[in-house]
């Protein structure tokens, strides 16, 4: 399934003091102009890479180089460039000048690309409503596009911009986070590569082993490696009400469903009634979620069909410890913690934790 980039914000923060970014831009109706993806993993040779495309050799070359040029406080430390869309790593390391801000170094940066863009393409004077490109394969696509004015140009003068609107841009301050997300960036045209050439590689195992802990698991098991994730975890009562009837409900789920619409994770049991309705909201809206659950995951077992429809898209990994490391509960209650005591492990779970995968139940 093909994502949206949404826009993502900290609210009351300010992007113009130094702070360091991940920032991510796709380019509209994931036209793949920036290059063709080559390589393989399924022999020795050739690692997954981008082969980029003249616009895409112009981004690196000339466009970014230019966000430093313009604004020498600003260094980008790690770029990820793909077939539709763009990683950036920014570190603001001074104050930016008054009345500047990262959004603004962005849409200048895009607003460039997109100039380099209506150059290779020789475009004229675009009507705004409509634009036909031809993509990385050959084959012409349609797509309505945002606008881009021409510095000094007329409203006539309009161009389709090459971007979706806004961007994602993810606030790195935790430990580790930085490191998380330089190997996510290093990491993307192998993942990519890897579901090309493998689409159904990541649905079933019957041992995964993180941390000495073992699970069973079905689904897109490359959840596990996303950097951002977020424990979805709500007592069935707040101060001696229900929980799903407090402004913590709203608040919360508001904040968890935006963070998984921007393309985070989200991590539950799904036992509790507010736990229950951001996991279904997150199925129904095919947003990424990690599932544990408590029933066994056996070699032929699998889930009802909304659940499975949504491992086939890759936005759902279902997981189960095994039953023989389960401890003996003396409450519901009990259970309820424990499963969210692992849905907590599942979001530490970074590009150094220790992780073994079988797709047989091997047993220590």
């Amino acid at each position: 399934m093909k994502e949206s980039c949404q826009t993502r914000r900290m609210y009351g923060h300010d992007y113009a003091i130094p702070g360091t970014y991940e920032v991510t831009m796709v380019v509209a109706d994931r036209l793949p102009v920036f290059g063709k993806l080559v390589g393989s993993t399924k022999y020795e040779g050739e690692a997954p890479h981008l082969k980029p495309s003249p616009l895409g050799l112009a981004v690196l070359n000339n466009e970014i180089p230019k966000i430093h040029h313009y604004y020498p406080m600003v260094a980008i430390w790690q770029v990820c460039l793909m077939p539709d869309h763009l990683h950036m790593i920014v570190r603001i390391n001074a104050p930016l000048p008054e009345g500047k801000h990262l959004g603004i170094i962005i849409g200048a940066f895009k607003g460039g690309v997109s100039r380099a863009w209506w150059q290779l393409t020789g475009m004229a004077e675009a009507n705004a409503s409509a634009t036909v490109v031809k993509g990385e394969t050959g084959t012409t696509m349609a797509r309505s596009a945002s606008t881009v004015t021409v510095s000094g140009a007329s409203a006539s003068e309009k161009r389709p911009s090459l971007f979706e609107p806004n961007y994602n841009d993810h606030i790195l301050m935790r430990d580790g986070q930085l490191e998380n997300w330089k190997h996510y960036l290093r990491d993307n045209p192998r993942r990519l590569m890897m579901r090309r050439e493998y689409p159904n590689l990541f649905q079933h195992a019957l041992c995964i082993a993180i941390d000495g802990i073992r699970y069973s698991a079905f689904g897109n098991m490359l959840l596990l490696r996303q950097p951002e994730k977020h424990q979805v975890f709500f007592h069935r009562k707040t101060d001696g009400v229900p929980t799903e009837q407090t402004t913590f409900w709203k608040e919360e789920r508001e904040r968890l469903i935006s963070s998984a619409r921007s393309g985070d994770v989200l991590v539950t049991p799904g036992i509790s009634e507010c736990e229950k309705r951001i996991k279904n909201i997150a199925l129904q809206q095919g947003l990424r979620l990690i599932h544990v659950q408590s029933e066994p995951i056996g070699k032929f077992w699998k889930p009802e069909r909304s659940r499975f429809e949504a491992c086939a898209s890759g936005t759902l990994l279902i997981m189960a410890p095994w039953p023989e490391d389960l401890p003996s509960f003396a409450s519901d209650y009990e259970r309820f913690h424990y499963l969210n005591r692992l849905a907590e492990a599942v979001c530490a779970v970074g590009h150094t934790t220790s992780m073994a995968m079988s797709r047989s139940a091997i047993k220590n």
